[in-house]
């Protein structure tokens, strides 16, 4: 039994689907919000609530967003609200945290 058949159109179909079936689980949809993913980020809390990433016993599931090409972690989905409504504010202390950071490494190095 021939699942195919010989014709021209067939074995274009066929690798046709099969480069889409192919492609289809490589890539992520291109979005500014995700779920939190393991990947680095420098400071160890959230820049709007404050609340530790890392805290003991917490229930919360981190969420990342890009902001004008910035990743920015937060401690949960409801903190993007208070970060879209004044961005600049919160992004201040980003900065101040990571210029920190730099300064700590450098004089520990």
């Amino acid at each position: 039994m021939k699942i195919f058949s010989n014709t021209r159109f067939s074995k274009f179909g066929f690798s046709v689907f099969s480069m889409a079936l192919a492609f289809s689980g490589c890539a992520e949809p291109l979005s500014e919000e995700s779920e939190s993913q393991d990947a680095f980020y420098p400071i160890d809390f959230c820049i709007v609530s404050g609340n530790d990433f890392e805290e003991v016993g917490s229930t919360m599931v981190p969420f990342t967003y890009v902001h004008e090409g910035i990743t920015i972690k937060f401690c949960c989905k409801p903190c993007l609200p208070k970060f879209k409504k004044d961005p600049k504010k919160y992004l201040v202390i980003l900065e101040e945290e990571i210029e920190a950071l730099k300064i700590e490494s450098k004089s520990e190095g």
